[in-house]
C-alpha cells in the first residue's frame, strides 16, 4: 500500500486551494497507487485535507484516511468522525514539548508522498518538509503559496 500525509500551517485560508488539493489526492489515488492519508488534524491545511480524502471516499470506496497520534489518547478521546482509525508511533517517551516534531518526522519516514501546504520558512510543517527533503521523498507542493 502506497500512502501519503498531509503538512501545512496551523491558520491560514486554504479554501482557495481546495479545488487543486482534491485533484493532487485524486492523481495520487489514480496514478500512483495510494490507498492511505495520514493527518494529524492539528490546523487548517489538515482539516482542509481530511474533509477532501473523507469526500473521495464516496468514489474510491480502496482508501482510508488515517488520524495521526502525538500523544497517547486517554480515556476520553474518540477519533473524529472523518477518519477510518487511528495510529500512535512514538515507541519511546520523548518530552511533550517535542511529541509533535518526533511524530511528524517518523510520519513522513513511513509516507512514500508528501503534500504541502507550506510556505513559511518555520515551524513545524516546514521542518517536516525539509525532513522529506533531506529523505529526497515525493513532495507535492501547493502551487501559487510560495512567495
Amino acid at each position: 500500500m502506497k500512502s501519503c500525509v498531509f503538512f501545512g500551517h496551523r491558520s491560514f485560508d486554504y479554501s482557495p486551494y481546495k479545488k487543486q488539493i482534491e485533484n493532487i489526492i485524486m492523481d495520487l489515488i489514480k496514478s500512483s497507487g495510494v490507498t492511505e492519508f495520514y493527518n494529524g488534524f492539528r490546523g487548517d491545511f489538515d482539516v482542509q485535507c481530511a474533509q477532501i480524502v473523507h469526500n473521495l471516499k464516496a468514489q474510491f470506496d480502496n482508501i482510508s484516511l488515517i488520524n495521526v497520534l502525538s500523544y497517547i489518547p486517554n480515556e476520553d478521546y474518540y477519533i473524529p468522525k472523518l477518519f477510518d482509525g487511528s495510529i500512535y508511533l512514538l515507541e519511546e517517551k520523548v518530552p511533550q514539548r517535542f511529541a509533535i516534531s518526533h511524530t511528524n518526522r517518523l510520519i513522513v519516514e513511513k509516507a512514500d508522498y508528501i503534500i504541502s501546504g507550506v510556505f513559511l520558512s518555520f515551524g513545524g510543517a516546514y521542518a517536516a518538509v525539509r525532513h522529506a527533503e533531506r529523505l529526497h521523498k515525493n513532495i507535492i507542493k501547493i502551487k501559487y503559496l510560495e512567495q
